[in-house]
């Protein structure tokens, strides 16, 4: 028999604790944590960009999107080999043939990725010939775009098949490779939905939140193995998928920095070591902001861009 009841607060003023504590640990934590942090990353970032030794045998999935495509260019140099592995054919070795134009050896690795078993023995006869040094794990299914037949309702066993299994089994084929190489680096495209999107893209977000979850846990247990892993979080990138999906924002496209941009930021990145790579930086605030936030607020946040979103896209009702 419980003689003390637990301590507890009314339902009612329950949000205005979680902000006082939200207060608290921001002012007592985080801000004299990230200072420190700040003149730790300084030197780590210097040595790494300076004397840490360069990829010269990178994977990159999804090579035919906007942002596989800037990725392999920006990795097109004399010295290195790249696979490019796309479900598009046409595209694919078009981006060979300019790849290998700038020095580098390119490989196209058509596949279907939604077929899971042919992506991973593709991927498998790539890695096992090659010593791979870097992964760019690129690839992602949005539940946004509708064709007009297809139901919302209907969509999850797609986008969770691309999003999870497929990404996480090209990571895990990379990874036991590299464990026996002994180093390796592993970086993996999860866009700013991770943190905080629109509540249209129920299975989109939900899959790139798990697929956050699994990189924070994911690089503790690399490092046991001198495997790097690192996070790519684009903001708003100008990229044709952007620009079909049925977002507000969409018709402002001077908020969007370009994909070429991204490539570039990531690699310097990378190099340094850094695990989440955002860009454009300042457009990830909100996001960041918003997780630190009582549920009630974020419900009512949640519940305001759902509206805000179908109105100004006029699409209110296509999702539910």
């Amino acid at each position: 028999m419980t003689i003390i009841p637990p301590l507890t607060i009314p339902t009612i003023f329950q949000p205005l604790i979680q902000a006082w504590v939200a207060w608290f640990t921001t002012t007592f934590v985080s801000l004299p944590i990230s200072t420190f942090l700040v003149w730790w990353d300084v030197p780590r970032c210097m040595f790494g960009f300076l004397f840490k030794e360069r990829p010269k045998v990178i994977l990159i999935t999804g090579a035919d999107t906007n942002i596989g495509e800037k990725f392999a260019l920006e990795y097109a140099q004399l010295g290195n080999t790249l696979g490019l592995l796309s479900s598009d054919k046409y595209k694919l070795d078009r981006l060979a043939n300019e790849c290998n134009k700038r020095g580098a050896q390119a490989l196209s690795l058509h596949c279907d990725i939604s077929n899971l078993e042919l992506l991973r023995e593709t991927v498998e006869e790539f890695i096992n010939e090659r010593p791979i040094d870097l992964l760019v794990a690129n690839i992602s299914q949005n539940d946004i775009i509708q064709d007009g037949e297809t139901r919302w309702e209907d969509m999850f066993e797609q986008v969770i098949v691309t999003n999870i299994n497929g990404i996480i089994g090209v990571i895990m084929s990379t990874y036991k490779r590299m464990q026996d190489k002994g180093k390796g680096q592993i970086a993996i495209v999860n866009p700013t939905a991770s943190h905080f999107s629109i509540p249209q893209m129920i299975y989109h977000n939900m899959t790139k939140s798990a697929l956050l979850s699994f990189s924070r846990d994911f690089r503790y247990l690399a490092r046991r193995h001198n495997i790097n892993v690192s996070i790519i979080s684009p903001g708003l990138i100008d990229t044709p998928i952007t620009t079909k999906a049925l977002l507000p924002i969409s018709n402002f496209r001077f908020f969007f920095a370009s994909s070429n941009s991204l490539a570039f930021i990531t690699k310097i990145q990378l190099q340094q070591g850094n695990f989440e790579i955002t860009w454009p930086f300042l457009e990830m605030l909100p996001a960041y902001a918003y997780q630190t936030l009582p549920p009630r607020i974020l419900n009512t946040i949640t519940d305001f861009v759902g509206v805000i979103s179908d109105f100004v896209a006029g699409i209110d009702g296509a999702w539910v």
